[in-house]
């Protein structure tokens, strides 16, 4: 079980992905404790949470935030690569999706 990061168009294309292997269904609770973030509260293992261009720029620095919490170096290779593809994530009218189990 794992969250899969998509990066997808209003169609529903995808346009970048970072598929879980368990890594960020792991360091889900850390998300659950960040109770004052905008963004990271939102995303749960067992569901789907979707965040527009407005809301991408937040995500991010709250990612980027939560990466020198995180010593285990896979998590936090797995974690790197969502920020890197947040970051490149940039077109208009397109949304990140982090879809659980």
């Amino acid at each position: 079980m794992g969250i899969d990061v998509y990066w997808k168009d209003e169609r529903g294309e995808v346009l970048g992905t970072v598929e879980d292997n368990g890594v960020l269904s792991d360091l889900s609770h850390q998300f659950y404790r960040q109770s004052g973030s905008t963004c990271l509260r939102f995303i749960d293992p067992a569901g789907d949470a979707c965040f527009n261009q407005l809301q991408r720029p937040l995500l991010v620095t709250e990612m980027r935030e939560l990466l020198p919490a995180v010593s285990n170096a896979r998590a936090h290779t797995h974690l790197q690569a969502i920020v890197d593809l947040l970051e490149g994530a940039v077109r208009s009218h397109t949304y990140i999706w982090f879809v659980g189990d």
